[in-house]
């Protein structure tokens, strides 16, 4: 009787392990741009479309070396900016990261 439950419990766990469970269908954002601002000394970034949230990156520069700075998170349809800091002044690239809700 013992080895009869227990096979029947192997038999379970493994038919539930075994279900697929349902995949999140939160919307990512979409339309989204990224550039770099006024005088070099920021990047921003923005997303037009679907839900979440944007941040900018900026690759700032001394002239020898880069280093990379991130700005807030911002909901679609506002702008996200990640400034430079002293020392790397100049925003040499921009990019961004998104994020569902």
């Amino acid at each position: 009787m013992k080895i009869k439950f227990a096979a029947a419990l192997v038999a379970a766990a493994t038919a539930v392990s075994l279900t697929p469970s349902a995949a999140s269908a939160e919307p990512l954002p979409s339309n989204c741009r990224a550039g770099i601002g006024y005088n070099a000394a920021y990047s921003w970034a923005n997303c037009t479309g679907g839900a979440g949230y944007v941040r900018a990156i900026a690759t700032c520069s001394n002239g020898s070396y880069t280093v990379k700075s991130y700005g807030s998170w911002q909901w679609v349809g506002t702008q996200s900016e990640a400034h430079c800091a002293w020392g790397y002044a100049t925003a040499v690239a921009a990019s961004y990261d998104i994020k569902a809700y």
